[in-house]
C-alpha cells in the first residue's frame, strides 16, 4: 500500500496519516477524524477513510 496516496483530498490526508492515528491508538472513523481531520469537510472519501481504520485496526491487533 502506498502510504503517501492521499484519500481525502480536502484535507491533505494521506494512507500514512490515517495508519498514523491507529497506531497511536485511534480505534474508530470518529477518532480517526478527530486526530487528521479526514472525512470532515465534504465527506467523500469517508468510505475509504472506514475501510482503512478497520483494515489498520485489524493489522494492529495481530
Amino acid at each position: 500500500m502506498n502510504m503517501d496516496k492521499i484519500v481525502c483530498n480536502c484535507m491533505s490526508v494521506t494512507n500514512g496519516m490515517i495508519k498514523d492515528a491507529v497506531d497511536s491508538g485511534a480505534d474508530t472513523l470518529e477518532e480517526v477524524q478527530e486526530i487528521t481531520g479526514a472525512g470532515t469537510v465534504c465527506g467523500a472519501c469517508l468510505d475509504d477513510v472506514q475501510h482503512l481504520v478497520d483494515f489498520f485496526v485489524e493489522e494492529r491487533g495481530k
